[in-house]
């Protein structure tokens, strides 16, 4: 019994984990926030990615600021 529930339990984690990096590569606009999902990295990683100008960004506001899935494309692309 107690097999059977962990069982269901890691295939509920799973399907809950891979949704979203499925839905994350659909979308043409991203967040810090998912692209530091996609990348496995920290947002602060992203945000020092961003400084650096390693990835091109837009700003829609102060606090909003979205990432092109081509520009992070083009930054595995680069040598």
């Amino acid at each position: 019994m107690k097999v059977v529930k962990i069982v269901a339990s890691n295939k509920e984690t799973k399907e809950k984990v891979i949704f979203p990096l499925e839905a994350l590569k659909t979308k043409e606009f991203l967040t810090v926030s998912e692209v530091a999902t996609l990348l496995s990295c920290s947002r602060r990683s992203v945000y020092n990615f961003i400084n650096n100008g390693n990835i091109d960004v837009v700003n829609l506001g102060q606090r909003l600021i979205r990432i092109k899935r081509s520009s992070l494309d083009e930054m595995f692309s680069k040598k």
